[in-house]
This record gives C-alpha cells, structure tokens and sequence, in this order.
C-alpha cells in the first residue's frame, strides 16, 4: 500500500539547483499524505542533472526508496531529465 495520497515531479522546479554549481537541473518530487485540498506537499525526493548528464536522486524521505507509487514518479523524473 503506498503511503502517499498523490505524488507529483514539478517539471519546472529549481529550487536546490543554486547549491552545487555542477547541478543543471533539479526536479522536486512532492507528495500528500491525504487527497485533501492541502496546498503544501512535502518534498520527498530531488531528482537531478549535472553538467555531465549524469542524473540521480536525493532522497529527503527514505520511505521513498520503497515505496512503488514513490518510485514510478520518480522514475519518469529521472526520464524527463535524461529525456
């Protein structure tokens, strides 16, 4: 059973980028524990690019790692950015 109500990758998101200068692109993965109107997920994972190409994940929540709902949305991050 997933932990999470709904879990969504901003596309467009670049918060955490500034911290490291080889980061070219970072995508937050935000989750709701609840499908209730709360506006403020939580970020649950940073899915990034650097200049390299390389692209990897921080995870923020390690519940994430196990977690399969978790995982198809980060994995179609990671494909986003390699895209």
């Amino acid at each position: 059973m997933a932990r999470w109500a709904e879990i969504k990758a901003d596309f467009d998101e670049k918060d955490g980028c500034e911290l490291v200068d080889d980061i070219v692109n970072c995508l937050n993965v935000d989750a709701w524990l609840t499908d209730e109107d709360d506006e403020s997920g939580n970020v649950i994972a940073k899915v990034i690019k650097t200049k390299s190409g390389d692209v990897g994940v921080v995870y923020i929540d390690t519940i994430a790692i196990h977690d399969d709902y978790a995982q198809s949305i980060i994995k179609e991050a990671i494909d986003e950015l390699k895209g």
